[in-house]
This record gives structure tokens, sequence and C-alpha cells, in this order.
């Protein structure tokens, strides 16, 4: 795509906002900004791949790899602000993040080289921070709607965990609707991104339909996994942030 192509795509923002300004949604700034951002952090994006995608160290690839975890957790940390978030949610993405990777690259679905790893860890690392967070914050909800039979659980002699078990379950139940709702849709629905861009790329079709089903199992993987692991490490801090 060229830059005149890029640019008359921009009409179709332009038609989002006036179909906004005309249905009186009131946020046609918001679209109008959020557009130029986006536009401006994929450019800065595509010149930094060029660099990156060019790494062939593993150790430079695994740097890059923790630094998306390590700006995960940030975003993570903000989103709750309790102490002590940002160390687990570093654990619990980061840890997410080398069970689902380390496996396919063992059994050589993915090529240890810079241009499958470093966007492949994206994809995991960005969607595990959501599956994270929804768990984290439906949790929280679920403590403070249970506290009392949580407390009183736990006077009668039952763990802080065991007692905590139903909001464990409701919450990582909670985290997975919406990659369980796109498994079912992946297929019939729509076609999903990764497919899209490599059958745009020239790639096999069944060759991009079989790498996607990799990826959607694999973001299952990574969201329970790591969401397990989040509350595991701060259902204590939860009870007494309440």
């Amino acid at each position: 795509m060229d830059l005149a192509g890029f640019t008359l795509s921009y009409l179709l923002i332009a038609f989002s906002v006036l179909l906004a300004r005309k249905e009186g949604l009131g946020n046609e700034g918001e679209i109008l900004l959020s557009s130029l951002r986006s536009a401006l952090q994929l450019i800065v994006l595509g010149y930094l791949l060029r660099y990156l995608l060019g790494i062939s160290s593993p150790v430079g690839i695994f740097g890059i790899a923790v630094f998306m975890v390590f700006i995960a957790s940030i975003v993570a940390y903000e989103r709750v602000r309790l102490k002590g978030v940002f160390l687990t949610s570093f654990l619990s993405i980061g840890t997410a993040t080398f069970l689902t990777v380390a496996p396919l690259l063992l059994i050589g679905v993915l090529e240890p080289s810079a241009h499958q790893v470093i966007p492949f860890c994206g994809l995991i690392v960005g969607n595990s921070l959501n599956s994270v967070s929804l768990a984290f914050d439906r949790f929280v909800g679920e403590v403070r709607g249970r506290r009392e039979e949580i407390e009183a659980k736990v006077a009668l002699g039952s763990s802080l965990r065991k007692a905590m078990e139903d909001a464990f379950r409701d919450s990582l139940r909670a985290s997975l609707i919406p990659k369980i709702n796109f498994m079912k849709a992946a297929g019939l629905v729509h076609i999903p991104g990764v497919a899209v861009g490599m059958l745009m790329a020239g790639a096999d079709p069944m060759e991009a339909v079989l790498f996607q089903a990799v990826i959607l199992y694999s973001l299952v993987f990574a969201g329970l996994s790591g969401s397990i692991l989040m509350l595991s490490l701060n259902y204590k801090k939860v009870m007494g942030y309440l």
C-alpha cells in the first residue's frame, strides 16, 4: 500500500465523524484524535519493526519479549493501583507467555526468528493483559459482593483460598468469555486478523487458517493460565484492600 492509498482510506474516518455528528453522539473529537493517535503510533511501530525484526540474537529477541511484558505490567498496575500488582502482573503475564511460546518453539510451530517470535509474543502478551485485567477486575467485584460470606467461611475454619473459591471460579469464567466467543465465531462469522494478513500476503489458505487456529488455542491457554496465576498471587491483597 502506498501513501496515497493510506491517505484516501482516511475518508472512512471522515465519514465516521460525519455519521457520529449526524446521530448526535458527541464523540466526534474523540474519534478524530484517536484515529490520528493510532496512525502515529503505527507509523512509529513500523519504523521500529524494521530494526527489531532484523535482530538475530536469541538474547535480543528474549529482551524484547521481556520489555513487552514490562509495559503490559505497567498498564495492568495503572488499571487497579493496588500495591504489589505490578510485580504479580509481570510474573503472571511473563509466565503465561513463556509457557505458551516455549513449547511452540520446541515442536517447530514457531521458528526462533524475530519475524515470528516478536509478533507472536506481542499477540500473547496483549491478550494475556486483557484476560488478567478482566479476571482481576471481576474478582475484586466478586469479593466485594461476597465479603460477608467469605468472612463467615473463614470464621468456620475454612482457608481464605477455599472461602474465595466461588469468586475465583466466576472471575476465571468471565475472563474466558471473549476468547470462547471468538473461537465459536472464527471461520463462520468472520476471518480472524492473522489469517487475513497471511492471505493478503499470498500465503496458502490452509496454512493461514491452521496458524490462526494455533494462535486461538494459544490465546486461550495464555489467558487462562495468566489469570489463574494473577488471582492466586493477589487474593490476600484483594481481601485486605477491601
